[in-house]
């Protein structure tokens, strides 16, 4: 009886092995499409799951502690529209494909266009979270958090991850650029054939 892992070897081997002609992939791209793929998987659930829980402390900071109703609301609209950006940056989502080089090229560029749309919803989360602790500050001026060097440390944490998100945005425009080239030339080497 052979050993599984001897066919599974060969199996691999045989699909990553170029055709006559035919650029191939390079030998780290389903790794790295399965990783990033269970990194978003894993975040996405976090995102959610941290959305809802926030949620459910406002409501219960509301009732149950006395938090102002107002500021309740703003919390909420805050809390919503973060939970908006990442289900709008998630969206198209055609999960990982693996069957062909082309297949796989096309995951990299959609796993790629998904991240650049994450980044930019980083963005305009830490933008809002700008606003809405000022309206916070505005609406409960007695509040943990009001004196000046708290919130300018909320305003740096808050720039530094601007920039690291539009580092990350940065980093998929090249990747997406990088795929769409060796999908371009793959395609091209089929039309030859």
């Amino acid at each position: 009886m052979t050993d599984p892992k001897d066919d599974w070897s060969d199996l691999t081997q045989a699909w990553t092995a170029p055709a006559v002609d035919e650029p191939a992939l390079a030998p780290g791209l389903i790794r790295d499409l399965q990783r990033r793929d269970r990194l978003a998987r894993l975040n996405f659930a976090g995102e959610i799951a941290g959305g809802v829980a926030v949620v459910a402390v406002v409501i219960w900071s509301s009732w149950a502690r006395g938090l102002p109703w107002s500021a309740a609301f703003v919390a909420l609209g805050f809390i919503g529209f973060a939970l908006a950006m990442t289900l709008w940056s998630r969206r198209g989502d055609p999960g990982l494909l693996t069957d062909t080089p082309q297949a796989a090229l096309r995951s990299a560029i959609a796993q790629a266009r998904t991240g650049y749309r994450w980044a930019w919803a980083g963005v305009a989360i830490s933008i809002a979270a700008m606003v809405f602790l000022a309206v916070v500050q505005t609406l409960l001026p007695g509040s943990p958090g009001g004196d000046a060097g708290m919130m300018l440390g909320f305003g740096v944490f808050l720039v530094i991850c601007i920039g690291l998100y539009l580092r990350h945005a940065r980093r998929c425009r090249q990747r997406m650029a990088a795929y769409e080239e060796a999908l371009s030339a793959l395609s091209d080497a089929s039309r030859t054939d």
